[in-house]
């Protein structure tokens, strides 16, 4: 879903830097309309999608990468990022993570979060049917 928000963003963006020449991105929230599919989808998830096309679109007229490439539906890494806003993650019972627009999912510690710890973001990660979260401060 994401690779779609992705691939959808780059692709207008595309086509306006080869019409007018301008780095221009589209929201997510334009995309809403016509896939109503993405209204079910965490927002913050789907922003994060718009700032990785725009920060690579930023490396490429800085001359720090190559032009901006569409995403593999197949050999992509299934994952998403999202941000915490008024305590939308959080871990509970020490043994549950909470995310928004997810269930609770079980945690299995590979190192203990300290309890002054404030969760900043969240990647979680799908890997041979297995998921993997990490956790930014």
């Amino acid at each position: 879903m994401f690779v779609f928000v992705y691939n959808t963003i780059l692709y207008i963006a595309n086509k306006i830097y080869e019409e007018t020449g301008k780095n221009k991105i589209i929201t997510p929230a334009s995309l809403k309309s016509e896939n109503q599919f993405l209204k079910e989808v965490d927002s913050l998830a789907l922003s994060n999608a718009q700032l990785n096309v725009k920060r690579s679109f930023t490396n490429f007229f800085q001359k720090r990468a190559k032009f901006p490439r569409f995403k593999s539906k197949k050999k992509s890494v299934k994952s998403y990022t999202t941000n915490c806003v008024n305590n939308s993650i959080r871990i509970e019972e020490n043994k549950y993570l909470v995310l928004p627009k997810l269930k609770r999912i079980k945690l299995k510690y590979h190192r203990e979060i300290p309890k002054d710890y404030k969760i900043k973001s969240v990647t979680l990660t799908n890997s041979n049917g297995n998921y993997y979260v990490s956790i930014f401060d």
